[in-house]
């Protein structure tokens, strides 16, 4: 169906004026860059080696012009963000990634010499990932018309199929890779923005941002139903931004056994300065603030999941007629606001005492240790 779509499109495009025929030009440009770097990440995945050899061949494919012509091309709008025309890839910074599919990192060229960091993925459907990094959009959208900036990272995906497709990089640390180095969360913050005068030697700004943009994703990854939580898959910014990556498990599906309703780690709270610290009463607040704003706004989201019902999304395919029911029983329209804030209450209490996620980490951890 989509096929014959692009087909008709494209023929009306072909009968359109002059400014019509250049767009479509340059959407032909775009499908062809896409196919070659589809065709050069297949060659690195056939590379033997280990990620370092991968590496070094996608560097090498890459400054190959006459084979694959990516690192010197004619200007085209770069597909995630086509505002921005690019004019290639600068091949001697192309890295991969530490993970099964090894998705890489390219840092495209612009036309006014800005270089704009991206990831490609190939060998995964980032469909689902496309539309939960919508949704969340559309939730800080929804909370900051409220006057409730929870400073998320609604990251931009465009997938170009069912098996490739690209995302917006942004500079950040796994919480597992903070926890390796820096030993806590706070230290990793003091490293970055120390302040004599804010809350455990950590600039306030940063600390209050770390705050709010874990509440505001606790509360979200709850309403979605995200599984699949690890401290590989919580990013961090050095300004305090917590955010999530991967959603390839939503709507209550988990690979887990028994995973706490909320992503809460010990860790997490401990970088607030502890349960007892304002840091973590302030966060607390934050969390039944959004979810009582949020509730406000659910036919507006359960209307956008009914009209997914039949987009063949992994996870919405499961179990179509049952989608929409799952996000609702989340938002617990059945309760008044304040009966909905000791329901939040109760979920934060039995995520931070749900001790038995912290040996999941550990499994997840030593399956890690094989992938470098």
């Amino acid at each position: 169906m989509y096929l014959n779509v692009m087909r008709r499109f494209s023929q009306a495009l072909l009968k359109g004026d002059k400014s019509v025929r250049v767009m479509r030009s340059l959407l032909a440009a775009q499908q062809t860059f896409v196919d070659r770097l589809v065709q050069l990440m297949k060659a690195v995945q056939r590379e033997s080696g280990n990620r370092k050899k991968k590496t070094e061949r996608l560097q090498a494919l890459l400054a190959d012009n006459e084979k694959v012509n990516l690192s010197e091309i004619e200007p085209i709008p770069l597909p995630l963000e086509p505002q921005i025309r690019i004019r290639g890839i600068v091949p001697e910074t192309a890295t991969l990634f530490k993970s099964a599919l090894m998705p890489a990192k390219l840092i495209f060229k612009a036309e006014d010499g800005a270089m704009y960091p991206v990831i490609f993925k190939h060998g995964d459907d980032l469909r689902q990932d496309q539309l939960i990094l919508q949704i969340i959009s559309l939730m800080d959208k929804l909370l900051r018309k409220e006057n409730l900036d929870l400073k998320l990272t609604p990251y931009k995906v465009l997938a170009t199929s069912t098996k490739h497709g690209f995302m917006q990089f942004v500079q950040s640390v796994p919480v597992a890779e903070v926890l390796a180095t820096e030993g806590n969360i706070q230290s990793f913050f003091r490293k970055h923005a120390p302040s004599e005068k804010g809350p455990y030697g950590i600039s306030s700004e940063v600390m209050d941002t770390y705050v709010k943009s874990c509440a505001g994703y606790c509360v979200i990854t709850y309403i979605l139903g995200v599984g699949d939580r690890h401290l590989d898959n919580l990013l961090l910014t050095k300004t305090g931004k917590l955010f999530h990556i991967d959603f390839g498990y939503i709507l209550g599906r988990d690979p887990k056994p028994l995973p706490p309703p909320m992503k809460l780690s010990k860790e997490m709270v401990e970088g607030m300065g502890g349960m007892q610290s304002e840091q973590y009463q302030e966060f607390r607040k934050q969390c039944y603030t959004a979810f009582l704003h949020l509730r406000r706004y659910s036919n507006l989201i359960l209307n956008l999941f009914s009209l997914m019902v039949d987009a063949n999304i992994p996870d919405i395919a499961l179990e179509p007629d049952k989608t929409v029911k799952k996000v609702q029983d989340k938002f617990r329209l059945d309760l008044s606001d304040e009966e909905a804030v000791h329901y939040m209450q109760s979920l934060i209490d039995e995520s931070v005492g749900a001790l038995f996620a912290a040996v999941v980490e550990q499994i997840h951890k030593f399956a890690q240790y094989w992938r470098r």
